[in-house]
């Protein structure tokens, strides 16, 4: 079998895709509607060939606004965003491969999105550093609320 030279293998590509959400989010302070998990997320899966239509909720610079945004749009969390992204899938968070997401509880009753690295590690916001930065953590599965599979489209 011959594959093209522009073919990468799933891994490989959910490995660039973890990376390339390292590079851009890392260290960067929370701020909602810019550096937020939904940004991070939205990232992963428009990176990974989903359309993820953050757009679909306007600007939004608080949590009061984020949850009228997603109210006006029948859904009470991210979760329910993400459910909505065609193609993607929940699985257990334990099966999480690079460049997955995954939710955790977060501050204020929201649940947080994360990808995951591997190696038990995920990039997510953290309300331990300062300004809630986006950080590498050891990921306490067990707590994990929900899981997607993020598998790269083949386009």
């Amino acid at each position: 079998m011959h594959l093209s030279s522009d073919y990468k293998a799933p891994l490989q590509r959910r490995v660039e895709i973890a990376q390339e959400a390292l590079d851009t989010f890392a260290g960067r302070p929370f701020a909602w509607g810019t550096n937020d998990c939904a940004r991070l997320a939205a990232l992963v899966l428009r990176r990974a060939g989903y359309k993820p239509n953050l757009a679909q909720f306007g600007d939004y610079r608080s949590d009061r606004a984020a949850l009228r945004a997603l109210k006006a749009r029948k859904m009470t969390s991210v979760l329910d965003w993400i459910d909505s992204v065609k193609g993607l899938h929940r699985i257990t968070p334990a099966a999480a491969l690079a460049g997955d997401l995954i939710a955790f509880p977060g501050a204020g009753g929201w649940d947080g999105l994360a990808v995951a690295l591997g190696n038990g590690r995920v990039l997510a916001f953290s309300g331990d550093v300062e300004g809630n930065a986006c950080v590498v953590i050891a990921a306490k599965l067990e707590l994990a609320t929900a899981a997607w599979s993020v598998s790269p489209c083949r386009s």
